[in-house]
């Protein structure tokens, strides 16, 4: 290899000068100063990202989509068990009045006796004359009409006096059930001008519930089964 005046080396930036312009003479520098492995290191490098990285962002863009489904899947069942719980719950009700209904001379035996239950077309009859009487307006009909229970009696402990009973059935009572007796009982009161007795059947009770039918003057009953 032939050395040319201006290439001689004196100084560090003498050796920089020179190194570019015999581009060969830096790589044989090059393969002088750095180890094997450094030197293939960009070569594994572009091999790692072509057989391992690029596969395993694969996967893992494969497992994020993967992920997103799941979640939407489980958004899915969350409202369908959400769905399904309101159905059980409106199930349970429904037997609730039902087995109200069945048992209401016992249930309602320390308040009136000879108790009749009366049929919805029965109390909506009497509600309907009230309204063309213009003893009720036609919302409080309305509202009186979705009473779950309505019997008739004498007062145990005056058996002179008829009453009308207005019972609603709740698994677990609030304030609101309390209150929707009590506005139901005004309105059969005013359609029948007879007494009427508001109750709120239930399993359950809240202290809103408690302090309301205090307020209001409502019995509550608890039934165990």
């Amino acid at each position: 290899m032939q050395v040319k005046a201006n290439d001689r080396i004196e100084t560090f930036h003498d050796l920089v000068r020179v190194l570019k312009t015999h581009p060969e003479w830096l790589e044989e520098l090059r393969q002088l100063i750095l180890t094997t492995e450094l030197i293939e290191l960009p070569k594994k490098f572009e091999e790692f990202i072509e057989n391992e990285f690029k596969p395993l962002k694969k996967k893992v863009d494969k497992l994020e989509e993967d992920v997103a489904v799941l979640k939407q899947d489980v958004a899915v069942l969350k409202q369908d068990v959400k769905v399904l719980k309101d159905d059980v719950g409106m199930l349970k009700g429904d037997m609730f009045e039902m087995k109200l209904k069945d048992k209401a001379p016992s249930l309602f035996g320390h308040i009136i006796r000879r108790c009749k239950v009366l049929s919805a077309e029965k109390y909506a009859e009497i509600l309907d004359d009230a309204l063309d009487e213009n003893k009720i307006t036609f919302e409080e009909r309305q509202d009186a009409l979705d009473v779950d229970l309505v019997a008739t009696g004498v007062l145990t402990e005056d058996p002179a006096k008829k009453v009308f009973l207005i019972a609603e059935a709740s698994v677990k009572a609030d304030k609101r059930d309390v209150e929707r007796a009590y506005r139901r009982a005004q309105i059969f009161k005013k359609a029948t001008d007879t007494d009427t007795v508001a109750v709120v059947v239930c399993k359950e009770k809240t202290q809103g519930a408690i302090k309301k039918a205090q307020e209001l003057d409502v019995i509550l009953i608890n039934v165990l089964r």
